[in-house]
């Protein structure tokens, strides 16, 4: 099931603006199966999931299957309209399904996994921020390097950006990027914050 912004639809730029998203950040498109399963391997059965821009809710109703609970988010009502009429009196009891924009929907009490499959996220560093300050543990994500899953601790210490002197880095802001001379390009990145994007007018 698609439902894109290009449907003969009145309103789509104003809904956009009003919920600050940008055309691709808003769009759904499902991902293939070897990232969903990658998905799977850091879910177990005691988990709280939020799944963020759940789309069609195709994850969703997976991810329910090794979950305690799930929490979707989704803010294109069309799309959650049609994907509800289709699973119908199928919907299990452990997912709750919520039409609104994750930007401000509240992280609900207990969440350990967050999901967030979204190439074109342009607000990494809010739901980061969110997530982290709720007390979620894992965020399984491809929003910061763009291809595969990483799955970031949320909990894990971070390092001053002017501390490192060489290799890879990731920000909570979603920036990721190279430091130095190249000298060491097969480090893990480090997780980092106060990153050049995070306060560009310092620059």
């Amino acid at each position: 099931m698609k439902v894109d912004w290009d449907d003969e639809h009145t309103g789509v730029a104003s809904f956009l603006l009003h919920h600050d998203l940008d055309e691709w950040e808003a769009r759904f498109s499902p991902y293939d199966e070897e990232l969903y399963r990658a998905v799977f391997d850091y879910v177990t059965p005691a988990d709280i999931v939020i799944e963020i821009g759940a789309g069609d809710l195709r994850l969703a109703l997976r991810l329910a299957q090794h979950a305690q609970q799930v929490y979707a988010i989704e803010v294109n009502p069309l799309l959650v309209a049609r994907s509800l009429e289709r699973i119908g009196f199928s919907l299990p009891r452990n997912l709750a399904v919520i039409c609104a924009n994750a930007l401000d929907f509240p992280v609900p009490a207990g969440v350990t996994v967050g999901v967030l499959l979204m190439r074109h996220c342009r607000h990494f560093g809010h739901y980061f921020d969110r997530l982290q300050a709720a007390g979620c543990r894992w965020l399984l994500t491809n929003a910061r390097w763009k291809y595969g899953l990483e799955v970031i601790d949320l909990k894990a210490p971070r390092i001053p950006f002017a501390e490192l002197a060489e290799g890879w880095y990731a920000c909570r802001c979603g920036d990721v990027g190279y430091v130095g001379t190249g000298s060491c390009p097969d480090l893990d990145p480090v997780e980092v914050v106060d990153c050049p994007a995070c306060n560009p007018e310092a620059q």
